[in-house]
């Protein structure tokens, strides 16, 4: 034996190749200083890519061709989605909400009504001055009283009660009632204790909201008084020129009568207010108490007291309720009865509406 390796003997290449070493693929060639490891990673990758067929012109064709419908199926079905909603949107926008299923308010009783228009004044005539609280004597008379048509400042029915919602048209104006209303409407010494045959027939030759108002005679309230004869006394103690009244019954079944009296001055007709909404009792509210109405909106000059009956139904509300307004020499009184209950929205809509044509 020897100490020293032996040492490794040169390769001759004729020979053939070493053991260890593998033939190179055809066309590649090693890196230069690479590993075997690497050059054959190299090799196989070049392989891959050799044996991978090139795409055609035909198959790029095919792809741009699918991605093209793609996009406009994906835009047409975004346009679908976009008209979709926008039609929605119309649809719930445009009609009244009150018209949408499940999305209607309940009615709180309020009426419908056409749009108010006040009736023209005689010529050289102007409206009241409410705001003027001077005496109402020799020359301001004219300037607190009301000088067109009374029975135009009824307010009209509403179309809940067969009215209709077209704007009234007035006749050219005339001179106030005075001969020939004083003659109809003024009280006698002998009052009747309701309205004359003529004016109930009137009344009901025509459907409910429809007929024009017409004039009454001024005690023609009596007859729905607990206490009638004190209503006579005051108005033989004040000058009443006249009267006119207007009733309905709505849909929901409440009914409703407004009078308006006219008197000789604002100072009487005030007299007349003061005591007839403490003195004076209905028969459909004998009972009926003083209520406070609150913040309506009243025209400045007009004065109101509210009543309603004792007698209520579900949730405090009462049977009857009674209004009495002042505005200058016009007196109306407003009652509006339900067994089922009067609505505090629709007795505060047509007072205040009827207190708005007065003031």
């Amino acid at each position: 034996m020897t100490d020293h390796a032996a040492a490794p003997q040169p390769h001759d290449p004729a020979a053939g190749p070493a053991p260890d070493e593998a033939p190179a693929p055809a066309g590649a060639s090693a890196p230069a200083g690479a590993s075997a490891p690497a050059a054959d990673a190299a090799a196989e990758a070049l392989a891959a890519q050799a044996a991978v067929p090139a795409e055609t012109e035909e198959e790029r064709a095919a792809r741009r061709t699918r991605r093209r419908k793609a996009a406009v199926r994906w835009s047409c079905a975004v346009l679908v989605f976009a008209l979709a909603g926008t039609g929605t949107a119309l649809a719930v926008t445009a009609p009244d909400r009150t018209d949408i299923p499940g999305l209607a308010t309940a009615s709180d009783g309020r009426y419908t009504f056409p749009p108010l228009a006040l009736p023209p004044l005689p010529s050289g005539k102007a409206a009241p001055d409410l705001k003027d609280k001077s005496t109402d004597k020799g020359a301001d008379q004219g300037k607190h009283s009301h000088q067109a048509d009374l029975r135009h400042l009824l307010l009209p029915a509403p179309k809940e009660a067969g009215g209709s919602l077209n704007p009234p048209v007035f006749p050219a104006p005339t001179a106030p009632a005075s001969a020939s209303a004083s003659a109809t409407a003024a009280p006698s010494d002998t009052p009747s204790a309701g309205p004359t045959a003529s004016a109930t027939a009137s009344a009901s030759a025509a459907p409910a909201g429809t007929a024009p108002a017409d004039w009454v005679p001024c005690d023609a309230m009596t007859g729905e008084l607990q206490n009638p004869a004190r209503l006579r006394e005051l108005l033989l103690q004040y000058v009443c020129r006249g009267a006119t009244v207007r009733e309905w019954t709505a849909s929901d079944g409440t009914s409703t009568r407004i009078r308006l009296l006219r008197f000789a001055s604002s100072s009487e007709a005030w007299s007349t207010f003061s005591r007839v909404r403490s003195e004076v009792q209905l028969k459909v509210a004998p009972d009926a108490r003083t209520v406070q109405y609150g913040d309506w909106g009243i025209p400045e000059g007009v004065e109101l007291t509210s009543k309603e009956s004792r007698e209520t139904v579900g949730k405090d509300v009462p049977t009857t309720r009674v209004a009495y307004v002042s505005a200058s020499d016009v007196i109306a009184v407003v009652t509006m009865t339900n067994p089922h209950g009067v609505p505090a929205a629709a007795f505060r809509q047509v007072v205040t509406l009827q207190s708005d044509l007065l003031g």
